[in-house]
């Protein structure tokens, strides 16, 4: 097969997921003797291609222009919707972070404190320029993007690809998908990267020589590094944070005004030292208001770092019950998952029995027969 891989054109600005996906999946499919070109494009050439495999529909003009172009080539389209509910993320990662810098700015502590449950019983009302949204994500601003049109969007393509049965349900419900032309194909990770890598080349880089509490991923409010560092304000846990910062310099400046001493960024690490990193961790924590998967904690349970994951997305599909939980709006909760992870630590049956997982079912080899199973289908309705 000839196949086209396109993300949104400005993925590369961005890192994440589906640029990892993306990589592996081409990797492998190349392997596997096929043709393959990966590109960032809002507007692909798809002529002389037998399909077109488009990630992340929730970048809605990129997705447009993206669809259009393909229909216009008349190549047959698969999508991988990498799609979370926007706008109740959008509530809780915005109203998180406008709580913390209320705190963080001197508002009375009685405020403060009222704020915060209201966060926690999700009845805070968040303001944002274009109007208000609630904890379900309805108000003056309800949509982040328009999804009637990506609603529209969806119906017009061949096949959907969503990286668990959760976000399947989600582009379902969210925008009403009634297709029967999908595959499941979850998430991966490199044993050869992430397995037990050395934790002594990431202390001997950083100088971090004691044991920490670790989030991997891009800094911003989304992923809520904030709430953790407000919900560890109390304890001595110390906290590294690895990721750029550059979207949301003023998100950083608030986790390092929360934590301040006890808080470690680190802008960028390679992959070896990034996995050394997670050896190196007393646990890992991703109580994040955005994810489909949680990729970061997969490549930390192969490190062998027990997991804290969020109660709001879709990782309970690949955590099941092999990890600790929080509600990213809960400081109390998130503060005690952190701290009996940490306590259970590295020989806990839940740590073990996640990293045997990670090596059993999600690994990149699954995730593209999946993807070849569905690319294999589209082509044969069309033949």
């Amino acid at each position: 097969m000839r196949i086209l891989l396109v993300n949104h054109g400005t993925a590369g600005e961005w890192g994440g997921g589906d640029g990892v996906q993306i990589r592996e999946t081409a990797k492998r499919l190349v392997q596997r003797g096929h043709h393959v070109q990966a590109i960032n494009a809002d507007q692909p050439d798809a002529r002389g291609f037998d399909l077109v495999h488009l990630f992340n529909c929730r970048v809605e003009g990129s997705f447009r222009q993206q669809v259009a172009s393909c229909k216009q080539a008349g190549v047959p389209v698969v999508v991988s919707p990498i799609w979370i509910s926007l706008a109740k993320a959008l509530w809780g990662s915005r109203g998180t972070m406008s709580v913390l810098q209320q705190a963080i700015d001197g508002a009375p502590a009685a405020t403060v404190d009222s704020l915060l449950e209201k966060l926690r019983n999700r009845e805070l009302v968040v303001r944002l320029p274009k109007g208000s949204v609630n904890a379900e994500g309805y108000g003056d601003e309800s949509w982040p993007v328009n999804r009637s049109v990506i609603k529209e969007l969806l119906l017009q393509v061949d096949g959907l690809l969503p990286n668990s049965w959760l976000e399947l349900q989600a582009v379902r419900h969210d925008l009403q998908w009634h297709g029967e032309t999908f595959e499941i194909a979850h998430y991966g990770v490199d044993p050869g990267l992430f397995l037990d890598p050395d934790p002594d080349a990431f202390r001997k880089a950083t100088g971090i020589q004691t044991p920490f509490v670790l989030q991997a991923g891009r800094i911003e409010p989304a992923k809520n590094q904030a709430m953790l560092c407000w919900a560890l304000r109390e304890t001595n846990l110390p906290i590294v944070l690895i990721g750029g910062s550059k979207h949301w310099p003023a998100y950083a400046d608030l986790c390092k005004s929360i934590s301040g001493e006890r808080l470690h960024i680190i802008d960028h690490l390679p992959q070896p030292l990034l996995a050394s990193a997670y050896a190196s961790a007393a646990v890992h924590v991703l109580p994040s208001w955005m994810e489909t998967c949680g990729l970061v904690s997969l490549e930390a349970a192969l490190g062998g770092a027990p997991l804290v994951g969020s109660t709001f997305g879709h990782e309970l599909e690949y955590l099941e019950g092999d990890a600790w939980y929080a509600d990213p709006g809960d400081a109390s909760s998130l503060q005690k998952a952190v701290v009996g992870a940490w306590k259970a630590g590295r020989h806990h049956p839940r740590t073990i029995a996640m990293k045997r997982k990670v090596l059993e079912r999600f690994n990149w080899e699954r995730t593209v027969d999946a993807t070849e199973n569905l690319y294999r289908r589209v082509l044969n309705a069309k033949a």
